[in-house]
């Protein structure tokens, strides 16, 4: 035999063994299934096999139909201008191009385009009462901000989304939380979908300064969540008395020195629910009624009093700036002048610039016996899917809205949690975790919805009272609530 013959045998055989022992190190557990390829982020793993999940959509041509969305907005939120319906091209920043890419998507696929009209959130009310009212098909959804849309739902202005054809609320670009506590008597006026962020931007959460937690020697506050130990008196357990006079004039002032929690009256509401407690629940019949009176609600609102009537160890911006500066408060975390922060998604993307080593934390639960944790869904900065009753063509509705959905969870989702959040602004691994956790615990409440009676309403401002006597708070708005609550149960029967 030849020499070269003789190695091109041996090489041979060398492969083929190498080939083997990796199809046996994969088959024993040692190689692993996946395929990890490294990118501007770091590892990313790439799964074995297509485990994505597909719509039940039909083949359609649409024949270039534009889907038209009107969409509110408030001035002075530039940060909250909808950013997920429409981009005209490309340009570089993940969630626009996620946008574009989802859209063409949809058009190649159905031949249809998407237009969005933004106008202020007052003016979408009475927009939409106007072309309904008048049978006009002008949009073929309508995102009203959360807190404005009781008059809109209440006046029998939209469908009932659970008669929209193809619609299929088990699969998973649907927000399963929000179809579970958004219903009422069987229907669905609104409803969160992956088609958006500004829900999820929407999503109430915890920050800490790392280096202070360190100086601190807090404990992994990571671990404590995942052991599920962090609960409102852990919290309170760690920032007590560690607010830092820098500048030592004997007092403390946000401006020039670091309070133990910086928050605002929101903190009534989201650690309300974040600790179990409700306004209002459903029966078996899916039969809204009051259930704030409860000897554990009362329990979480001492527990809450006890964290906003700590006037030195808790900055509330409702009570210390006049007038209320948005901008400014969301200035002092990423500034320095906090160990704990509560805030919104959102506010993430603001602190960018910062130098401040943060992490993000779920909100507290109220004891450890509480089975899981319940992240709240801003009314006030998040808007959720509705379709009016003038639509003409609801099976048209229903596909689109399940088709771009559909895409959504795999286009625009993974850019705005694994880009944008995890990628660009979270600062470190555990956080990216954190983000998980908070997303698949978002939760929602009728009664702060529609606030009936106003007593999820002037719930928040109660710290601003220092009363703790939530049983006499609770009767004064009885009545109210319960007369809101059945007109409401009324209104919605009277419509199909």
């Amino acid at each position: 035999m030849k020499k070269s013959s003789l190695v091109t045998r041996l090489l041979s055989l060398v492969l083929a063994a190498l080939m083997a022992l990796a199809l046996f190190s994969c088959a024993d557990g040692t190689g692993g299934g996946a395929q990890e390829t490294t990118g501007g982020q770091g590892a990313v793993t790439e799964p074995a096999e297509d485990t994505r999940v597909y719509p039940d959509l039909p083949e359609k041509d649409f024949e270039g139909y534009t889907f038209k969305v009107l969409h509110w907005y408030v001035a002075g939120w530039d940060h909250r201008m909808n950013k997920d319906i429409y981009a005209e091209a490309e340009n570089g920043d993940p969630i626009n191009d996620a946008v574009y890419k989802r859209n063409s998507i949809i058009n190649e696929k159905y031949n249809v385009s998407f237009s969005i009209e933004n106008m202020p959130h007052n003016e979408v009310i009475s927009t939409t009462q106007k072309f309904v009212n008048a049978g006009d098909d002008a949009y073929d959804v309508v995102y009203a901000r959360m807190t404005d849309i009781p008059p809109l739902l209440t006046g029998g202005y939209f469908l009932d989304l659970n008669t929209l054809p193809y619609v299929d609320f088990s699969k998973p670009w649907w927000d399963h939380n929000s179809v579970e506590k958004l219903s009422v008597l069987g229907k669905l006026y609104l409803v969160a979908s992956d088609i958006n962020i500004i829900d999820k931007d929407a999503t109430a959460a915890i920050a800490f300064n790392k280096q202070y937690a360190a100086e601190e020697h807090f404990p992994n506050l990571y671990e404590l969540v995942e052991k599920g130990t962090w609960t409102m008196d852990m919290m309170m357990s760690l920032y007590k008395g560690k607010s830092r006079d820098l500048n030592g004039d004997g007092k403390i002032d946000a401006e020039n020195d670091v309070y133990a929690f910086l928050g605002k009256h929101d903190v009534a509401g989201s650690f309300f629910l974040g600790g179990g407690g409700s306004f209002v629940s459903k029966d078996e019949n899916d039969m809204p009624y009051l259930s704030f009176e409860s000897e554990r609600n009362y329990d979480i609102a001492q527990k809450i009093f006890d964290i906003m009537y700590d006037d030195y160890n808790f900055y509330n911006q409702h009570l210390k700036q006049n007038p209320v500066d948005d901008y400014a408060f969301e200035q002092l975390f990423p500034n320095g002048h906090g160990i704990f922060y509560w805030m919104r998604l959102d506010n993430v993307t603001t602190m960018r610039a910062s130098e401040t080593d943060f992490g993000i934390l779920p909100i507290p639960k109220y004891d450890e016996a509480q089975p899981r944790y319940y992240s709240m869904v801003s009314v006030h900065t998040a808007g959720l899917i509705t379709v009016p009753k003038s639509a003409s063509q609801p099976d048209r509705t229903g596909f689109i809205l399940e088709a771009l959905s559909a895409e959504s969870k795999y286009t625009l989702i993974p850019a705005y949690i694994e880009v944008a959040l995890k990628g660009k602004y979270v600062r470190d691994n555990e956080s990216e975790g954190m983000l998980d956790l908070i997303f698949n615990t978002r939760t929602y409440d009728l009664g702060d919805v529609f606030n009936f009676g106003s007593l999820a309403g002037d719930w928040l401002g109660i710290a601003s009272t220092g009363n703790r006597d939530v049983a006499s708070f609770y009767k004064r708005h009885e009545k109210a609530a319960q007369k809101a609550i059945d007109k409401f149960i009324e209104q919605i029967e009277k419509y199909e």
